[in-house]
This record gives C-alpha cells, sequence and structure tokens, in this order.
C-alpha cells in the first residue's frame, strides 16, 4: 500500500460522516444516541447493524463486522484500503499526495478493474454526446425520447464499431489489455494472439454500485441484424449480476422516502420512468430477480412492486420473482400491464400517473401467481389443485418467520378449497426431511478470547488515554489470547510513534481481517464512562494478579523438582523467590480489594 500521511487520512477520516456514508447503503434509525438497521453483510430480518455516530464507528452484533468509514468501503465495495481512501478523498475534496511509478504496482488488483470501467465509461460518455462516431446512436436515443438531461444524468455512452478503440485509450493510461479483459471490457481472441474490444457499436448504460463506481455495462445493439440485442458484462470479482440493481445509486434516496421500489427489467424501462417523474425505481440487469436483489431492497423499503413486460416473459418473470420474495418478509406486489406494453411504452403512452395508479392497486403476488396457475391447471378440478399445490408446497415452506408462513398456508388452503391441516401436515413432513450434508464441514469458529481481554481492549480502543499510562506498566505478554497480544501491541506501537489512536482508522488499516473483527468486537462493548480510570486500574490488577498466578505455580513445581534432587542452594533460592512473589499477590489484593 503505497504510504500516505497520517494527517491526510484523519482530515479524509474527520470530514466523513459516517452515518452519511453508511445511510446510502443502510436504511437508519436513530435509537438514542446510535442508528440503528438490517446488517448490509449478511442476511437478516431483525436490525443488529448499529452506526454510532460520536465514534464513527459502525458495529454488527449478528455477524461481527465493524470499523469505521474506510473499513466500510472497503468491505461494501470489496476494494483495497487505499482505493478506499481514494474514494473518500474524493467524496471529501481531500488531495492526495501524488504517487510515484513503483506505487502504483502495489494497488490491488480489484482497484485496477474500477480504473478500467471508469475510464470506458468515459470515453463512451464523450463519444456519444461530442464525435461524430456516435450520430447513429444519438439519433436511437431521441427516436427513444430520451432527454439530454436523462442521458448526462445516468452517463449513458456509445461503444465504436473499431475492435481496438477501448484497448488503445486504455493502453495510453497504463491499462493493460489484461486488466480491461479482467474488467470484462476485452476479449482475447480465438487464436489466442492479442485482445479485442468486447463492446463494439452499441450504446452503453453504466451499471454503478451503491458507492456510485462504475463496474460494468449493459449495451444496446444498434444495426437489426445485431445479435444479441442486449449484452451485459460479464462477471467479474468487482460485479456480481444477481447483486447489483441498475439505478439504484441514483435512486434509492426516492425509494427510502416512498418505502417502496418499483422494479422493472429493462434499462430504457427505468431510464423513461425516471425521466417521467417516477424515481422510485430499480432495474435488475441481465438477470431475473435474486435473493440478494431482494436483501438490497429491503434496506431501503418494505414494499417490492414488480412492473414487468405485459406479455407472456413476463408473467414468467413475475412468477420467478415470487418464489424469491417469499422468503424476504417484504410486502410484495405486481402490475399486470397489457399485453402490447412494457414499462416504457406504458408510461410513454398513457403517462406516469396511469403508471402510479397501477401501483397504487397492484394486486398481492400471491394472487397473481394463483391466477397464473389458474391457466396452466383446471383450479376447479381435483387434479388441477393436486398439480397447483404440488408446485405451491416448496414455496410455502420459504418463510423464515413462522407466523408469515402459517398465514400464507392458510390463505392458499382457502383459495384453492383444500384441507387446511393436510396442508399443513404434508408441509410439516417436508420440512422434517433431512437436508443433503454439506460435501466438507466447515471448521469449528477459534473461541473468544477471555471475556476480560475482551473488556480491557475496548476499554483501551474507547478511552485511549488510559494507553499512556497502561504502556508503562503492563505488557501485551501477560494477555492469555495471541490475537488480543496482537491487538494491545497495536495500540501500543501507534501510541510510541504519536500515531492518533482512532477506532475506525485503526480497524480500516489492520491487514488481518480476524483481528479486524476482534478489534470492532472488543470495541462494541459497553462501559461506564464516569469509571473509566478505575475500571482501567481493576483490568491492570486483575493481569497482574494473573501473571503473578502463574509465577507462583512455575515457582512451585520448580521448588519440588530441586526438592527431590535435593539441591539445598536451589531450595533456598526458590523458597525466597516464592515468599517474595506471595507478597506481591497479597499487596495486588489489597489493592483490588480498596
Amino acid at each position: 500500500m503505497p504510504r500516505i500521511p497520517e494527517d491526510i487520512l484523519q482530515r479524509i477520516h474527520d470530514a466523513t460522516d459516517i452515518v452519511d456514508l453508511v445511510s446510502e447503503h443502510v436504511q437508519l434509525v436513530k435509537k438514542g444516541r446510535n442508528y440503528s438497521g438490517l446488517c448490509p453483510f449478511h442476511d437478516e430480518k431483525t436490525p443488529s447493524f448499529s452506526v454510532d455516530p460520536d465514534r464513527q464507528f459502525y458495529h454488527c452484533f449478528g455477524c461481527g463486522v465493524g470499523g469505521g468509514v474506510f473499513k466500510f468501503i472497503q468491505e461494501i465495495d470489496r476494494v483495497s484500503f487505499i482505493e478506499a481512501v481514494k474514494f473518500l478523498a474524493e467524496r471529501t475534496s481531500v488531495a492526495l499526495p501524488e504517487r510515484s511509478g513503483p506505487s502504483r504496482e502495489e494497488d490491488a488488483a480489484g482497484d485496477e478493474l474500477y480504473r478500467a470501467n471508469d475510464l470506458a465509461r468515459k470515453y463512451f460518455h464523450h463519444l456519444l454526446l461530442n464525435d461524430d462516431v456516435g450520430a447513429s446512436a444519438r439519433t436511437y436515443l431521441q427516436t427513444r425520447r430520451l432527454a439530454g438531461e436523462t442521458i448526462e444524468r445516468f452517463g449513458l455512452g456509445y461503444a465504436p464499431p473499431k475492435w481496438d478503440a477501448l484497448l488503445k485509450v486504455a493502453g495510453r493510461r497504463g491499462l493493460s489489455p489484461q486488466v480491461l479483459e479482467r474488467a470484462g471490457l476485452a476479449k482475447l481472441r480465438s487464436e489466442g494472439s492479442g485482445h479485442y474490444d468486447r463492446f463494439r457499436d452499441r450504446v452503453a448504460f453504466p451499471i454503478a454500485n451503491l458507492s456510485n463506481r462504475t463496474i460494468a455495462f449493459g449495451v444496446r445493439a444498434l444495426q437489426p441484424d445485431q445479435e444479441p440485442k442486449y449484452l451485459n458484462s460479464p462477471e467479474t470479482p468487482i460485479y456480481h449480476k444477481g447483486r447489483v440493481l441498475y439505478g439504484l445509486s441514483d435512486t434509492r434516496d426516492a425509494i427510502r422516502r416512498q418505502d417502496t421500489v418499483l422494479v422493472v427489467e429493462g434499462y430504457m424501462d427505468l431510464l423513461s420512468l425516471v425521466q417521467a417523474g417516477i424515481q422510485h425505481v430499480a432495474a435488475t440487469s441481465g438477470t431475473a430477480l435474486t435473493e440478494d436483489h431482494c436483501r438490497t431492497l429491503a434496506r431501503y423499503a418494505r414494499q417490492v412492486v414488480l412492473l414487468f413486460d405485459g406479455d407472456a416473459a413476463g408473467s414468467t418473470a413475475a412468477m420467478r420473482a415470487f418464489e424469491v420474495l417469499l422468503g424476504t418478509g417484504l410486502d410484495a406486489r405486481v402490475v399486470s400491464l397489457p399485453a402490447e406494453h412494457d414499462p416504457d411504452s406504458f408510461v410513454q403512452k398513457h403517462g406516469p400517473d396511469a403508471l402510479l395508479e397501477r401501483a397504487e392497486s397492484a394486486q398481492s403476488v400471491l394472487d397473481f401467481y394463483l391466477e397464473q396457475l389458474a391457466q396452466q391447471h383446471d383450479l376447479s378440478s381435483v387434479e388441477g389443485k393436486a398439480l397447483a399445490v404440488e408446485r405451491l408446497k416448496p414455496l410455502l415452506a420459504k418463510p423464515r418467520d413462522a407466523v408469515r408462513r402459517d398465514l400464507l398456508l392458510r390463505e392458499v388452503a382457502g383459495r384453492l378449497s383444500v384441507d387446511e391441516q393436510s396442508l399443513r401436515h404434508d408441509l410439516q413432513a417436508s420440512m422434517r426431511r433431512p437436508r443433503k450434508a454439506p460435501a466438507e464441514p466447515s471448521a469449528p469458529a477459534a473461541p473468544d478470547p477471555p471475556r476480560h481481554e475482551l473488556e480491557f481492549m475496548g476499554l483501551l480502543l474507547n478511552f485511549p488515554q488510559l494507553i499512556p499510562a497502561t504502556a508503562k506498566e503492563f505488557a501485551p505478554d501477560a494477555l492469555a489470547d495471541a490475537r488480543t497480544q496482537a491487538l494491545c501491541r497495536t495500540l501500543f506501537d501507534r501510541h510510541a510513534h504519536g500515531k492518533a489512536i482512532d477506532l475506525g482508522m485503526i480497524i480500516s488499516e489492520l491487514e488481518d481481517d480476524a483481528l479486524a473483527r476482534l478489534a470492532a468486537q472488543c470495541a462494541a462493548q459497553g462501559f461506564d464512562e464516569e469509571q473509566v480510570e478505575r475500571q482501567g486500574r481493576d483490568y491492570l490488577l486483575y493481569f497482574q494478579k494473573n501473571a503473578l498466578q502463574k509465577r507462583i505455580a512455575s515457582a512451585r513445581q520448580a521448588l519440588a523438582e530441586a526438592s527431590k534432587a535435593s539441591d539445598d542452594g536451589e531450595i533456598a533460592r526458590i523458597s525466597a523467590e516464592l515468599v517474595a512473589l506471595n507478597q506481591e499477590r497479597q499487596a495486588v489484593a489489597a489493592q483490588q480489594s480498596s
């Protein structure tokens, strides 16, 4: 990692409000001094993710992650520390020092992928707006009635028809063909001799993550014979289409305000709706709705309204989405558009108010699903009902909330006119069937360090004013666990070198992820702020007494061995040592009781 002066890191850290930063990814609710919400790093229904604005620190009591502003960007965007620093520096307008050549090689591979995608976005956007080669793309977007403001807002662009246009531009900026290949922007020629641009003669829709950083592209053909019509970036280390929703980085504030999100399938659907004034919308990009998508949406809204094409393909997509949404706890609904329309064409013809009216009166996904089943099976017949029940049984087991599962079961039994108890019995039997054991059992997690050690390190992390005096009279080796020893040395080393003892900064700079999680766990311990001096002294006395007890036990063992050997000199020396150690232990015990 290139060295960035400590004072610049501190300036970036101090200029970033962690509540504002995390709020871009998590819907936070103020509770006392802190804020809480659903953890963005694991699946949960009850909020266990806490943000402390005073300490500029976040911690999840469910999965154990925690840290400051740099660590949050590292975790949420899966980038290196230096890339997180660069992102927050740009966000806070803090200038970073110029970097020399060798340090450039120290960047993580993932950081180069961000650079490559960002360059492609700027290059494609420039060609669309300012170059004659982009004329056909401009004409196409005009026919789709996209305004210049919308094109600018979402950074649309044009990938030129040449086979190596982007490769040449990237090469002049120090990005190799191999980097573009890993970023999904170039492909290796079949004969293995060189690369060529993946996207050519297509309108480009940049896909951004929740930090609004370009991570991939969806592109649309301009020529009628160009197949496929839509093409997406392949999966890369920074792009997973089953997790990313197009436009969400731009529309999430509106979604949060509405507490509802309209989910569409296409880039143009989203752009058309946003341009028409419907802002609370997100789109899947090249894949069906996934559980990861739903977990992301649950951070911003409680209701999801599926707004797919009105044809058979749209109905099939809605049914698949229902199967995913069932296990999420979200209030899921479906808008049925006329068969000849998609969301884009509907809003163009009938206007945004007509679409919003349909969204407000959208039917539940269960109603929609049963209607679709009725078109496939005769639900008035015994055979048709049996087939529908078999189709629904695995879905009824999906809700993790027992109450929700029970209500859904009753609804299905009533709608299909089947015996509720029989359906319940069948469902319970299927849920009791043993699941296939994993091929390789995971290794057991290492036990936590002793409670006193966690609390002691938490005290030092939260109240660094105790560190100078503690470092003078306490050795990290007095701790029993190697992890708390390492964390203690880190704190003492930072103090010795005059570095700030800042909780978020320390966790961000720890290269060992397990140690960073331990630091977050320690920092989350609760303390009485009016008693910190006494608590600090009590912990020191506790560890001193423990160390003395270990030395006494060792001396007693040595005395026994000297007695067996009849070594009078050694017996006298160890006996004197034991007397002194016991006196020292009694003195510590007296201080503890005072």
